[in-house]
This record gives C-alpha cells, sequence and structure tokens, in this order.
C-alpha cells in the first residue's frame, strides 16, 4: 500500500502550496467580479473529464529507459466576458484541476489555473482578424514530488481569422516562466511560437491541429549516467527523482535541466453531443534536443475527453 493511502488529499499538500491555491483562488474569484463601465455576460460554469496515456513520462535520454503511465483528470472551471467596446472585451476565467496518474501515483497533482484575455478586433467584418493578449497562471502541487511543485506564468500574444465559415487559423508568439518550491531543476524558462488550424467538417464535429516551437529549457532523466557523461556535464541543474524508481528496482533516476529546442504538434477532434456536452479526442507528440551534449528524447500521448457546460 502507498505510505500515503488513507489521507485525504488535501493533507498532502504544502502549507506554503496550500496558501498558494488559496491565494489564487480569491484573486480568479475577484476577476470575475463584474468590471466598471463593463458589459458583462453571466458567469459561465464547466467541467472537463479526460483519460490520457502517455509514453516517455519521464521524459528519459535513453530510449531503453522509458516509461509510459495513463491518467484521468478533472478540471471545474468558471468564466466571465466583459465586453468593452463594438470590437474589444475582455474573456476571465479560473479552474481548478486535478491529475491522477495510474503507476507513477506520487506524480498526480492538483492546482488552480487562471487566464485572462484582452482581445480586439481592429476592423469590422466576420473574416477580419483579430488580436488578442493573454496572461496564464497555474499552480502546480504533486502528491509526493516536490521538485516539480510551484507555479507556472505565462504571457502569450496572437493573431486569428476566419478564413471562411469553416475554417478558423491563428498563430503567435509567448513566453512561459516555471518556478519550483524545492530546488531549481524545474526552473524553467521557454520562448514559444505556435501555429493552429480549426476546420469545421459538420455542424457538430470540427478537426484541429496545432504546432509549437519552444526555445529555452527542458528536463531530462537518466539512470544510466555512465552512459551518457555529456547530459549531466551541460546540465544547469541537478537532482534525484524517486517518483520513476520503482520502475528501476528501487534506484532513482537522475533529472537534469538542460537548455533544449522542443517541438510539439497535436491533432484532435470535437463533437458536439448537444448545446452543453461535446467529445474531445486527441494525439500529441513531442520531441525535444539539448542545444549542447546531444540528448534528446520524444514522446507521445493520446487522449478522450467529455466537456459539459453548465447553461
Amino acid at each position: 500500500m502507498h505510505r500515503h493511502a488513507g489521507r485525504p488529499y488535501a493533507a498532502l499538500l504544502p502549507r506554503r502550496t496550500l496558501r498558494l491555491v488559496a491565494n489564487a483562488t480569491g484573486t480568479l474569484c475577484a476577476l470575475l467580479l463584474p468590471a466598471a463601465g463593463a458589459l458583462a455576460d453571466a458567469t459561465r460554469f464547466g467541467i472537463d473529464a479526460e483519460f490520457g496515456h502517455y509514453t516517455n513520462i519521464n521524459r528519459a535520454a535513453l530510449a531503453k529507459e522509458e516509461q509510459s503511465d495513463n491518467a484521468v483528470a478533472l478540471e471545474a472551471y468558471a468564466a466571465r466576458s466583459f465586453l468593452l467596446s463594438d470590437r474589444s472585451g475582455v474573456v476571465v476565467r479560473g479552474g481548478v484541476r486535478a491529475r491522477e496518474f495510474f503507476d507513477f501515483g506520487d506524480m498526480s497533482s492538483i492546482g488552480v489555473t487562471g487566464r485572462a484575455a484582452y482581445r480586439f478586433q481592429p476592423s469590422p467584418g466576420f473574416t477580419s482578424p483579430w488580436i488578442e493578449l493573454a496572461a496564464n497562471l497555474e499552480t502546480l502541487s504533486h502528491r509526493d514530488s516536490d521538485i516539480r511543485d510551484g507555479y507556472i506564468v505565462s504571457a502569450a500574444a496572437s493573431i486569428g481569422k476566419y478564413v471562411t465559415d469553416r475554417i478558423r487559423v491563428e498563430g503567435g508568439a509567448g513566453y512561459d516562466i516555471r518556478r519550483a518550491s524545492e530546488g531549481s531543476v524545474y526552473d524553467l524558462s521557454n520562448a514559444k511560437f505556435w501555429g493552429a488550424l480549426d476546420y469545421k467538417l459538420t455542424n457538430s464535429t470540427t478537426l484541429y491541429g496545432s504546432a509549437t516551437w519552444l526555445n529555452g529549457e527542458q528536463v531530462f532523466t537518466l539512470l544510466n549516467t555512465a552512459a551518457w557523461s555529456n547530459m549531466y556535464a551541460y546540465a544547469k541543474a541537478s537532482a534525484s527523482d524517486p517518483v520513476f524508481a520503482s520502475a528501476f528496482g528501487g534506484a532513482a533516476p537522475m533529472a537534469y535541466r538542460v537548455d533544449a529546442v522542443t517541438v510539439v504538434l497535436e491533432l484532435g477532434t470535437n463533437i458536439a453531443l448537444t448545446g452543453s456536452q461535446a467529445l474531445d479526442f486527441g494525439v500529441g507528440w513531442f520531441d525535444s534536443k539539448a542545444d549542447q551534449g546531444g540528448g534528446s528524447y520524444d514522446g507521445a500521448s493520446i487522449r478522450a475527453g467529455y466537456l459539459y457546460r453548465f447553461r
């Protein structure tokens, strides 16, 4: 039996993380209050449930050390829109997200998410482009992986438009900063650029795809350090990662933070069941290459989700 069995999930969180979650929740609630001088829509609520399978979940630098796992995730959120003018507005969104891994349970997590976005359309018209400025916050608290606890903040600017009534395109650039509450292995910074395309196949089915390029820092893991001395020679930080020890006879691999370039691809489909319910299926692939030392890893994901929007 896992040593945390029988304990409430909140009891597993560090006090500092609990305070961070509480403060972030209060901030998100404040964002959902009506803004002076703005016309606000009613607050919208929703629940997203998802099952996923993930390969190379440990981001192993050696193919023979790669591990896979399944996970379920649940997110409850609230969102509100404020119309500032005929062609501009603000959308704020706050939620609580939990994820449970089947085999590597110490990676299971709970956290608060928040997003604020300002969008404006310089000229009127259905096919006229819009510009969006957005900021995101996510807190991270894992069951038993202190090096992963912390938060992520990001800012982005994007431009999008409807090419036709069926095709929607978008592209943008942003910057992500992740800070760990213990150690510095997961102190990551990344510049990112992305493009996305949605195609409305039928009235109820939308196909979508995206490609993202990240330049910054990533975490690689390695058990057989003698096989790849260049990995830790060029690492900016390192720490033991006991989350995956059960896969290696109790020996914990090392986690290394290195400069790297990463490509992420995603394809999916969204199928509306009713006006408030939908199914969402997707596949993803990522590939990361270290700037120095020759290290690299890749992996894939398959997911199926159910989305419910309260009216």
